[in-house]
């Protein structure tokens, strides 16, 4: 007496051993039978996930910092108010923005 196992629960099986192009390829036999098995479609699409999944963690945390901030680029242009040649936009005449506006007391 032979004993075969379910293809969903191998798959299934496989997927939680890390096997997933073994999983995807029994989802994919499982299929071609029945295309609208909602079970099989989101395991396989859990697997092919995983395959591509790139943890964050491993990536190079300087490599990315070198590739988002060119330090040429920020340093360009002088921040506001601190340059000696032109007044500072916070003596224009007008409120600066550490100033609040009091609110009327029967608003």
């Amino acid at each position: 007496m032979e004993v075969t196992m379910d293809p969903l629960f191998l798959a299934l099986s496989y997927f939680r051993r890390r096997r997933l192009q073994q999983c995807s390829d029994i989802c994919t036999t499982i299929l071609q039978d029945n295309p609208y098995d909602q079970a099989a479609w989101s395991l396989k699409t859990r697997a092919l996930t995983e395959m591509v999944y790139i943890d964050e963690i491993e990536v190079d945390q300087e490599g990315i910092a070198e590739m988002m901030l060119d330090e040429s680029s920020i340093a360009q242009v002088a921040r506001p108010g601190t340059s000696l040649r032109l007044p500072g936009t916070s003596q224009g005449g007008g409120p600066t923005p550490a100033v609040r506006y009091r609110l009327p007391e029967n608003y």
